[in-house]
């Protein structure tokens, strides 16, 4: 078992045996979040482009040497950070991230295994390090935004290819719950929306199909200021008139 374990999908947290680690240096924080996304090297010019933009590379280099230096005295483990004159990381056999192991779920991904998918949509806690910001470094804080961007499309897509495996397999209470998570989301995705109306009156719900159509409507309406598809208004008269059944 991995003791150092990070979690950075939802509001940020490091843990050490189950127990919260504080870090208390914000700085600090963001250069782990940084190097605990994912178990590769980041170079020290990313990083020092992160979180001192607008210092020289000597100044903005020293600065990462001091903040490492106060990071490894703060971890319980020897050798967390491994550095060289050029890239730094983590000891890929030493930590846990939950957006590292999203990636290596859907990188090893077998026949469209629902459970390895199950388990790859349990670590998406919410947005990329959710309430966390370093104010002074509009670098680090547009990164956030785009890694936010990328994380929740990687997140939304699972959760599509899921309700369309579910729904493949006739596993329609399955799908609706999947179909419900996305939504929670983005409430303005009308494909979803139509596999919902659909699933619905499929398992014999004509009220909450019905009401799946409203939903939509009310959203694109308030949202966006349109009206729904043609494909979504069809689906609503297939189940007001009762020609979806199982």
């Amino acid at each position: 078992m991995v003791n150092l374990q990070f979690y950075l999908l939802g509001p940020p947290g490091i843990y050490w045996n189950g127990h919260t680690l504080p870090i208390p240096r914000r700085q600090a924080r963001a250069l782990l979040y940084r190097l605990a996304m994912r178990k590769e090297t980041v170079t020290r010019e990313h990083l020092c482009y992160l979180l001192w933009a607008d210092l020289p590379d000597v100044a903005a280099r020293r600065n990462l040497t001091h903040l490492m230096t106060h990071l490894r005295r703060a971890l319980p483990l020897d050798g967390l950070i491994v550095a060289d004159a050029d890239q730094v990381m983590l000891d890929p056999d030493c930590f846990w991230s939950d957006t590292d192991a999203i990636e290596q779920v859907l990188g090893n991904l077998t026949d469209n295994n629902l459970e390895e998918l199950e388990t790859a949509a349990t670590y998406y806690r919410g947005a990329f390090l959710s309430g966390f910001s370093l104010p002074c470094n509009p670098e680090f804080e547009a990164w956030i935004r785009l890694e936010q961007s990328v994380r929740e499309r990687i997140y939304l897509d699972l959760l599509k290819h899921m309700l369309e495996l579910y729904q493949a397999q006739h596993c329609n209470l399955e799908a609706i719950a999947v179909g419900e998570r996305y939504l929670q989301t983005n409430l303005l995705d009308e494909d979803v929306h139509q596999h919902l109306i659909e699933l619905y009156a499929m398992s014999g719900d004509r009220a909450a199909a019905l009401g799946q159509y409203r939903r939509c409507a009310d959203a694109l309406g308030r949202e966006l200021g349109v009206l729904p598809l043609q494909k979504t208004k069809r689906l609503y008269l297939a189940a007001l008139e009762g020609r979806l059944s199982a």
